[in-house]
């Protein structure tokens, strides 16, 4: 799918339906939310980047979590409706946040952060454009970041590459530890960090 493809196929998504995968609705989508936040090594962050946040369901979760939230989509309705959920907070969390067309990863800010969520988006990609997004969050990452990628693992029309072989692919990125792996026959989640100690190092509890 090229890059003129994806923005008139997500624009006419969002546009046709606000929540084309119900993921205010669905148990399937919130549980998996909660998990991916629950799993996340450190319980605030400094500044977060989530590229393609879709109608901004886990950018409303991320401004709870870190001082400032960057979300990006090539969608201009998609971004409509990100500013309009993240208005829903209170206000100082929704004063956390800035969203922004971009399209990823041609398109990248120029910040580093410590945390980037990089869900349901990669597969969407051809494998170059992969590597490409890989060699931009490695680049934008601190020195203590955090990467997280979340992806769907069923087979449908759009997909350009399987799940499990973009997580390969950035597993073997050198200076990065997986710090953690949750498997189910439905989604994939992989959190690597710079930093290799676990939670409870962090906190002194393991040496």
């Amino acid at each position: 799918m090229t890059i003129s493809n994806r923005h008139s196929h997500f624009q006419q998504l969002y546009t046709d339906d606000a929540d084309p995968w119900k993921v205010r609705q669905r148990w399937y989508e919130q549980r998996k939310r909660s998990l991916l936040l629950a799993c996340l090594p450190l319980q605030h962050y400094r500044h977060a980047f989530e590229p393609a946040c879709g109608n901004g369901e886990l950018t409303a979760a991320l401004a709870q979590r870190a001082d400032a939230v960057l979300a990006t989509d090539l969608s201009p309705e998609a971004v409509r409706l990100t500013q309009q959920r993240v208005r829903q907070e209170e206000a100082a969390a929704a004063a956390r946040v800035t969203v922004r067309q971009q399209v990823v990863p041609q398109e990248w800010p120029e910040h580093t952060f410590d945390l980037i969520v990089i869900s349901e988006m990669a597969y969407y990609l051809p494998e170059h454009e992969v590597g490409t997004l890989r060699q931009r969050c490695m680049a934008s990452l601190d020195d203590h970041g955090t990467l997280v990628l979340c992806h769907w693992r069923w087979p449908f029309a759009d997909r350009q590459l399987d799940s499990a072989d973009i997580h390969a692919a950035f597993d073997g990125t050198p200076g990065m530890h997986r710090l953690m792996q949750h498997s189910e026959a439905d989604f994939l989640l992989d959190i690597w960090s710079r930093n290799p100690c676990s939670v409870a190092q962090k906190e002194g509890l393991a040496p």
